[in-house]
């Protein structure tokens, strides 16, 4: 069941924080959203707390029956027995403690007590039982449920795996060049930016790249590229919707794609320096599968450090952590 907290600190790092510590749970087990960042304020005054909304799952709270209301039942009358009569050779003892009485048999004419001087009998030696089942080989009783087994999760690396090629026929790229080409160019028209598409050189066989060219891409970019990864991926679900090969479709404007690359490398190598000299955890903002893969190959060889993704899409993110466990994150 998922559940919701929420919590403030003075920055967003001490609310993460404070939500953990209420939970008493780790980074990996939670997927963040900020709220507020909050506002330092000058010299204090001013200053709001920032807001983060944790998500978790818990367990499945039980339903509460209603009891049924107590039948009244009639108050019966007690059945009084008689009391059995003794035997002849019996004695009736009544105790001021019980008021029960019971039977007592007579001591034997030769019994004589004997008196303990300070000293404890002698305590009998305890031997250990080997037929006796240990706590394992005991068998469970019916009806009760089976112990659940703990099971450790450790770090696994997302690194990308290598990709099979297949290699797209000559006709079929020359038809998925013309339907690109066409889909692109009318959609940049009706958002009113002018154009012009070229085909760049073939680098895998599988895969058609494009390139935006025109006095204004900032809107064809967006913020991160978030525009420019919508627009390729509507026109790979065109290609493929018509064709019956799998053509790869990647849409470039001046050389975003090479300069996002490059300044991820440097961000991951930047992340994992602290990671090292810090030995915490660091997790890194949301990004698509194509960056975090970047992200998860640029530190694939780097000593000490390991990387893997938490959270779900679209705000999945990739975490840089120590590589002897998981630590505390940042």
């Amino acid at each position: 069941m998922l559940k919701v907290l929420e919590a403030t600190g003075e920055n967003r790092d001490a609310a993460i924080e404070n939500a953990l510590r209420q939970l008493g749970m780790d980074r990996d087990d939670v997927s963040v959203e900020v709220l507020d960042n909050g506002k330092r304020g000058f010299l204090g005054i001013g200053a709001t707390p920032a807001r983060v909304r944790v998500s978790y799952e818990g367990p499945d709270e039980p339903v509460q029956k209603s009891a049924p209301a107590p039948v009244e039942k009639k108050a019966e009358k007690p059945v009084q027995k008689p009391a059995p009569r003794p035997a002849p050779t019996e004695k009736l003892s009544i105790t001021t403690e019980d008021t029960t009485p019971r039977l007592v048999k007579p001591a034997p004419k030769d019994f004589v007590p004997q008196k303990l001087d300070g000293e404890r009998p002698p305590r009998r030696e305890r031997t250990e039982r080997t037929d006796r089942p240990t706590r394992t080989d005991r068998p469970r009783r019916e009806g009760s449920r089976p112990r659940r087994e703990r099971i450790e999760r450790p770090i696994t690396p997302s690194v990308p795996k290598e990709r099979e090629i297949i290699p797209v026929s000559e006709a079929a790229m020359k038809q998925a060049e013309e339907l690109a080409i066409n889909f692109v160019g009318g959609l940049l028209h009706k958002m009113g930016i002018e154009n012009e598409i070229t085909v760049l050189p073939q680098v895998e066989a599988d895969q058609l790249r494009l390139n935006i060219a025109g006095p204004d891409m900032g809107p064809v970019i967006g913020r991160r590229g978030d525009t420019l990864d919508a627009i390729q991926y509507l026109g790979s679900l065109v290609l493929n919707n018509a064709l019956e090969e799998h053509v790869r479709l990647s849409v470039d404007t001046e050389n975003y794609r090479e300069k996002r690359s490059e300044s991820l490398e440097r961000l991951a190598r930047k992340m994992a320096m602290k990671v090292v000299k810090s030995h915490r955890s660091m997790t890194l903002e949301p990004m698509n599968p194509y960056e975090r893969r970047i992200i998860h190959a640029a530190l694939q060889d780097f000593n000490g450090v390991t990387t893997y993704s938490t959270g779900t899409e679209p705000g999945r993110r990739v975490v840089i952590a120590p590589e002897n466990g998981y630590r505390s994150h940042h």
